[in-house]
């Protein structure tokens, strides 16, 4: 089973792509899931996965995962990826410090985010405007622009309301 999938919720659906990025989230608010920068300090992995890897068990008692064959695979992945691993607050600063222009896009909007979209038919994360500063730690006073590109009506993926649907 892959490691993206070890921290499905159960009980409603809500439309969810089964993607990752709900399990992900949910590692981070609990603070035991893996980072990227964890692939730069491989000595720690074996441990911070089995953590996780228990914690899931603990809920999906018919989980099997394999530690030794993910830490293999999350070592291949590490060799081709540490170049690009950094701190990307510091890498963004360091950008905007030295005159580079710096773009930002995201997608789905306030919609389905977190906070202020249709929830519980939302994303695990703040896909607007406010997640530039709590995302990237990038503060508002050093956007030049910000340009939204808006559409009259909602679209998901999954179940959930569209409060623009127009019945009739």
């Amino acid at each position: 089973m892959s490691l993206l999938l070890l921290l499905l919720p159960t009980g409603n659906k809500i439309g969810t792509t089964k993607r990752g990025i709900g399990p992900a989230y949910a590692s981070k608010a609990t603070r035991n899931g893996l980072r990227v920068s964890d692939l730069a300090h491989l000595e720690n992995f074996t441990e911070k996965l089995t953590k996780l890897v228990d914690d899931a068990k603990a809920r999906f008692p018919d989980l099997d995962v394999d530690i030794g064959s993910e830490v293999a695979a999350y070592t291949r992945y590490a060799e081709q990826l540490k170049p690009f691993i950094t701190d990307t607050v510091d890498y963004l600063h360091d950008a905007y410090e030295s005159g580079k222009r710096i773009l930002i896009e995201g997608a789905n909007a306030t919609m389905l985010d977190v906070d202020h979209g249709t929830y519980p038919f939302v994303t695990s994360s703040n896909p607007s405007i406010g997640g530039i500063v709590t995302g990237l730690g990038l503060a508002p006073n050093k956007y030049e622009a910000v340009i939204g590109v808006a559409k009259a009506y909602t679209t998901r993926v999954g179940s959930g309301p569209y409060p623009t649907e127009i019945f009739g």
